[in-house]
Order: C-alpha cells, then structure tokens, then sequence
C-alpha cells in the first residue's frame, strides 16, 4: 500500500473517534475540560507525528480537529 494512503487512512480513522472523544470530555466537569482537551490535542498531535506528517501539516491538522472536537463539546453540552 502507498504510504499517502496509509497516512489517509490513519488520519481518517483518527477523525472518526472524534464524536465519541467531544461526548467524552462533555461529560467532564467544566474546571477539568481544558486539561482534557490539552490532553487530547497532545495525542493528536503525536499521532500526526508517528505517521510521518511534516511539522506544520501535524499542527494544521490538529488545529482542525480541535476546533470540530470543541463544536461537538458545545452542541453536546447544551
């Protein structure tokens, strides 16, 4: 398999986990939710690392997670 694919692949099943991640961490108490989410930022950001993503790809791609991740918080939340 082309490694592109296998890092698409990867990177999409990390995208699917995101919904059960925002319920997750919406069912943290609201003091507690930003260290949840720096948590799973950091883990994002590893993942984009080990598969091989240049440095600035990783950050934009965490950068676009986190903000679907806290939307779902949101709409979660209310």
């Amino acid at each position: 398999m082309r490694p592109d694919l296998e890092l698409d692949q990867a990177l999409s099943a990390a995208i699917s986990g995101i919904p059960k991640i925002a319920e997750l961490i919406a069912l943290i108490s609201a003091e507690d939710q930003p260290r949840a989410l720096a948590a799973a930022e950091k883990s994002y950001l590893e993942t984009a690392r080990s598969l091989g993503c240049e440095e600035a790809d990783a950050h934009e791609w965490v950068s676009e997670i986190m903000v679907r991740l806290r939307v779902l918080i949101a709409n979660t939340s209310v």
